[in-house]
């Protein structure tokens, strides 16, 4: 198993804009063709991630 972490960590002091989710689309913006929650068979669960590991 490896020491390094498995992605860089942030650095939270570049962020212009704190506490802000500048990173969301745009308000009024069309939904991402790839993403139809209208198929999701148990909406609100998270059930897409990887199972904890034991």
């Amino acid at each position: 198993m490896s020491t390094e972490p498995e992605r860089p960590i942030i650095d939270l002091s570049r962020d212009p804009n704190p506490g802000v989710a500048d990173h969301a689309a745009p308000e009024g913006a069309t939904v991402h063709p790839l993403i139809d929650l209208s198929r999701d068979p148990n909406p609100g669960v998270a059930d897409h991630a990887r199972p904890d590991e034991d």
